[in-house]
């Protein structure tokens, strides 16, 4: 303050929600339903169907629930969730592929 008078840094004109932000890696739902879904189909196979993606605030990530889906039983159950940072992409939780290879197993001798 000088002379009463409040100085101003006549620079700094944006406010903070003028500032750029970074571009997210997984901005919408779809998004992180096709990194998923390249996953599974890298890991797994293409019995395993990435369902609609939810977004988790407190954790600033997707959450893609996993469901085994066959031509004759379509979503015939759950098997897992998987979670995805939305800033990053990268995989914040997830089955290994020997677990989700084991759950599709039981759950197609429990259809039998």
């Amino acid at each position: 303050m000088r002379g009463g008078l409040k100085m101003e840094n006549a620079k700094n004109t944006q406010s903070p929600s003028e500032e750029q932000t970074l571009p997210l890696a997984l901005p919408d739902g779809e998004s992180a339903r096709r990194v998923v879904g390249r996953w599974l189909r890298t890991n797994v196979g293409d019995a395993l169907y990435p369902a609609e993606a939810t977004f988790i605030a407190e954790t600033f990530a997707w959450l893609v629930p996993v469901w085994f889906s066959t031509a004759a039983k379509p979503m015939v159950a759950l098997v897992a969730d998987v979670y995805v940072s939305a800033a990053t992409g990268v995989f914040l939780g997830r089955p290994t592929r020997e677990e989700l290879i084991k759950r599709v197993t039981q759950i197609s001798a429990e259809s039998e």
